[in-house]
């Protein structure tokens, strides 16, 4: 998984609890050996560490604060249920909708769909109690520091979310076709450029 935030991108291997998937030990922790971890810091092993000069390091082991934690990509996909509507934690089962968003988050923004309640509206969702959000079918822009931009999963910490916008799918495919426009308007521009008139 990528752990990306404000001054270096993580890539390592969280270790979940059974029954457990990665959204459950961001926003409640687990119990290990009888004592409760992962409350504020994030345990990582086999780490790569990447910074923005172009600095790498490695670690046996890291723990990030969580609240300094931007996001948490899965870097492959997921086990099953992660894409679909429901997701479960023990014998508990919720439903849930996609909602397509952008989330501006300063260095990235971030486009996917945010899973929320059936009945709940983004702004609902914004003021839960979870910390991190889930979001699907993720692109991220620019790339993270690891040169990804495409993750099939993103847990995103609200707390670091400068403004979020739900995308209707109409206006996704109008942004789409003024984003061909304008690609085809800038391979036209360099042809004009090229035809010198005395």
């Amino acid at each position: 998984m990528a752990v990306c935030t404000a001054s270096c991108t993580l890539i390592g291997t969280a270790h979940l609890m059974v029954q457990h998937r990665l959204l459950d030990d961001l926003n409640t922790g687990f119990v290990a050996n009888l004592h409760r971890l992962g409350e504020e810091f994030l345990p990582l092993t086999e780490v790569r560490i990447l910074y923005p000069g172009g600095a790498k390091d490695v670690a046996l082991t890291s723990h990030v604060r969580k609240s300094s934690i931007l996001f948490v990509a899965e870097r492959s996909a997921g086990p099953p249920d992660r894409n679909g509507a429901k997701e479960g934690k023990g014998h508990l089962l919720r439903i849930k909708k996609p909602l397509s968003v952008k989330v501006y988050m300063p260095p990235y923004t971030i486009e996917g769909k945010m899973h929320v309640g059936l009945w709940q509206e983004l702004a609902q969702a914004l003021d839960g109690n979870n910390r991190f959000l889930p979001m699907t079918d993720v692109v991220i822009s620019p790339a993270t520091l690891g040169g990804e931009s495409a993750f099939p999963f993103v847990a995103v910490n609200k707390d670091q979310i400068l403004h979020i916008g739900e995308l209707s799918e109409a206006l996704q495919r109008l942004r789409q076709d003024i984003q061909r426009a304008l690609d085809a308007e800038q391979r036209e521009v360099p042809d004009l450029a090229t035809h010198h008139h005395p």
